[in-house]
């Protein structure tokens, strides 16, 4: 039993894949081709003043660049009582009630 169902199990992926190999090579959609406006060497030179400017890292680097803030953060009590404001308002929703959306003003 266990060698049938093996065996069918097989069949069906081998029938699977070479259905999909088939469907791939009629792809009717058309290739799109962009010519570059620069040249290898102005590329180069743009990749070169990125990582000099710290933008990009070379390796398994997980740090991203970081975007500068505005201005000083809100702190946790600022935060709070904004949250409290929008729902006197009426601009949160809480609950599994789909039908009322939060009022925009």
């Amino acid at each position: 039993m266990k060698i049938t169902a093996a065996a069918s199990i097989a069949i069906l992926s081998l029938g699977l894949a070479s259905a999909g190999i088939a469907q791939a090579e009629n792809n009717s959609y058309p290739e799109t081709v962009t010519p570059s406006t620069q040249t290898r060497a102005e590329v180069v030179q743009d990749l070169r003043l990125a990582q000099s400017q710290g933008l990009i890292t070379a390796g398994e680097d997980n740090s991203y660049p970081q975007l500068q803030a505005d201005g000083p953060s809100m702190t946790r009590t600022q935060v709070l009582k904004e949250l409290e404001n929008a729902k006197r308002a009426g601009l949160v929703s809480s609950g599994e009630n789909h039908n009322q959306y939060p009022q925009v003003l």
